[in-house]
């Protein structure tokens, strides 16, 4: 029992509002229309670029194309996928670590390739700088390269 100051009713004096039943009509002069100016013009898109940031970003893309496509540097990155046991002769690796290599070099190098690629665009229309993506996306193989490496490393003394 509920003491004398406090009501048995939880909410007296409030008026619940429930929704509308479905079999119910729904009144249109009840909804408040929000008002709209005719006379504003639609929003539009501003760009926010600085001259450096975008030199920046094109000189870093361009950098890291020349690297991935002229220089020796994706033989000393994903060099170790040449000792990577895929026949059925392999031994079986704890918890078949072995399966995810080929997953995490090539899934790095796809990561890494967006971020190069779509980041930029990301970046303008959000307004962020655009000159990270790059770095972001070295940083993606080389991350990517260092943990199939480890899981190569491991798992190659088990396929004896």
């Amino acid at each position: 029992m509920a003491p004398e100051q406090q009501s048995q009713d939880p909410l007296a004096g409030e008026e619940i509002d429930y929704p509308p039943d479905a079999d119910e009509t729904h009144n249109s002069a009840d909804a408040r229309a929000p008002e709209v100016a005719d006379n504003k013009p639609p929003p539009t898109l501003r760009l926010r670029v600085s001259a450096w940031d975008v030199i920046c970003t094109i000189v870093l893309t361009a950098l890291l194309l020349y690297l991935a496509t002229a220089t020796t540097w994706p033989i000393r990155l994903f060099g170790f996928l040449k000792d990577v046991c895929v026949g059925d002769d392999c031994g079986p690796v704890p918890y078949g670590v072995d399966m995810y290599i080929y997953p995490v070099v090539w899934g790095g190098i796809g990561a890494a390739i967006a971020a190069a690629g779509i980041g930029p665009f990301v970046s303008l229309l959000k307004g962020w700088y655009t000159s990270f993506w790059p770095v972001l996306s070295l940083a993606l193989l080389m991350i990517s390269s260092v943990a199939g490496s480890i899981l190569t490393t491991f798992s190659a003394r088990y396929w004896l």
